[in-house]
């Protein structure tokens, strides 16, 4: 599928770089550095799908070999650059002239300024996009240089009697006169002049660069480097955004799920990842054994984050695991605590309407029953505690006209509303903790206790004056009143 992959590289006559080498590599051409006389050319030119140059309106019509010459003349010394050379993989889902359109909405990112572009496809599954961007604007009359000077160069230096100073490029020729020098790093970490480094016996292959030490700066005081920074993370926004669109028409041409790539590091998504090692692929001895070594580093950076995921989802788990146990011990003891102030109160209440007492032994047997019954899966709760109580003596029955149970043994009667029982908690505890007691049984559970109730009626009364009715106050599942 699409990766994101861009970098950028300056190309300076200052570092040893080519812009006319460059424009020859990526197209496939033969072309003459005027400057130096010699003529580039690269192998492989079978893996270039298709080139082309983008130029301003306006612009001369030069072929490539005379841009990169110009822009070469144009160049004003030191560590100016000729141009910027873009490199970015090109979406493997698009075809080639999916992949120009990207090329091209590149380019256009590049106002004023000339564009080299090229497309490579080795059949490896690696198109990727090399462009080359002019550092200066061109115009009508060829490569425009700034009317004012945007950034400078300084270096620190040393003079003669051990003092530091900052020099400009542009005063250097003046100060190397007076017997000013530039400073290097060395690889022992010190920073010496060469007359210095002389001195001591050093030549210039103990310098950690062949660079002095030095800083470019803007004309308004901000670091160059900065504003190049800024300016990479714009092209880089810029052509995931240009590819994600030309994925998007793809998908819809072709009614795919839309790929999409980003432009931003793991750090800046919030995405826990170790980067493993590039693996190159110049087959040279010395590759191949580094590549061993790279892998078997691979493989153990692997290792390491398949580990830590299981450790992750293992703590989750058992976080998930805790916070159960917690809320279903609060539920538990505050169902308990209800339940001890709701018998507190129906002992108040039923002494206060006729000081009537909770028989305990009773209230005893009943609740150990409940506690069994509710705490565990059933089809039908209410079934199996009138059961269980039968076989401890205690009968239990619904009260006439008030929805609530009563248990009776030897005469005494408890209801649950004075245990602090009533048949809506019970009901509620039903469906917590079990199977969900529905309407329908609850309407064939009442038919059933009510020819119970007329069975042992008529048993005590030779004649019915009428059929007996018993009321309970209910909520199925639609929460609708019974």
């Amino acid at each position: 599928m699409a990766i994101y992959h861009l970098n950028a590289r300056g190309i300076a006559p200052a570092r040893g770089s080519s812009a006319v080498a460059s424009a020859a590599y990526q197209s496939g051409e033969t072309l003459r550095d005027e400057a130096t006389g010699e003529l580039k050319r690269y192998a492989r030119a079978e893996r270039i799908a298709d080139t082309g140059i983008v130029l301003p309106e306006g612009a001369p019509a030069w072929d490539r070999q005379s841009i990169w010459n110009e822009a070469r003349r144009a160049y004003d010394g030191g560590n100016e650059l000729v141009a910027k050379r873009y490199e970015f993989a090109l979406p493997r889902e698009l075809d080639l002239d999916e992949q120009r359109a990207c090329v091209l909405d590149f380019c256009n990112l590049f106002k004023n300024k000339a564009c080299d572009w090229a497309i490579h496809d080795s059949g490896d599954g690696n198109p990727h996009a090399h462009v080359l961007v002019s550092a200066l604007k061109l115009g009508a009359d060829g490569f425009e240089r700034p009317r004012a000077q945007k950034s400078t160069k300084v270096y620190l230096c040393r003079r003669p009697d051990g003092s530091d100073v900052m020099v400009a490029a542009k005063d250097w020729k003046a100060a190397k006169a007076e017997g000013i020098e530039k400073v290097y790093n060395f690889r022992d970490g010190e920073r010496r002049t060469m007359s210095q480094a002389a001195a001591q016996g050093l030549t210039k292959d103990d310098r950690k660069t062949k660079t002095p030490v030095a800083v470019t700066a803007k004309m308004d005081g901000a670091k160059a480097f900065d504003a190049e920074k800024a300016e990479l993370r714009r092209v880089r926004a810029s052509w995931a955004g240009i590819a994600n669109k030309r994925l998007a028409e793809h998908a819809a041409k072709h009614n795919e799920v839309a790929v999409t790539i980003d432009h931003r590091s793991f750090e800046d998504r919030k995405i826990e990842y170790v980067p493993t090692v590039h693996e190159g692929q110049r087959p040279t001895p010395e590759r191949v054994a580094m590549n061993v070594e790279v892998r078997q580093t691979n493989s153990a950076i692997d290792r390491v984050i398949g580990e830590l995921r299981r450790l992750k989802e293992r703590a989750s788990a058992w976080w998930a695991q805790k916070t159960d146990a917690v809320t279903q011990r609060r539920r538990a003891f505050i169902a308990r605590h209800t339940g001890l102030m709701r018998a507190t109160a129906a002992r108040k209440r039923g002494m206060a309407m006729g000081g009537a007492k909770l028989d305990i032994s009773i209230a005893k047997t009943v609740e150990a029953e409940i506690q069994q019954v509710f705490a565990r899966r059933s089809n039908n709760h209410f079934n199996d505690l009138a059961d269980a109580l039968a076989q401890r003596g205690v009968a239990m029955d619904y009260v006439e006209g008030h929805g609530d149970l009563k248990f009776t043994q030897d005469g005494r009667t408890v209801t649950g509303a004075q245990m602090g029982r009533p048949l809506r908690q019970l009901v509620t505890m039903s469906k917590e903790v079990g199977r969900p007691i529905t309407a329908a049984q609850l309407k064939a559970m009442t038919a059933q206790q009510r020819d119970k109730l007329v069975r042992e009626q008529a048993k005590k009364t030779a004649k019915v004056a009428k059929p007996l009715s018993v009321e309970i106050e209910l909520e199925n599942e639609n929460g609708i009143h019974h």
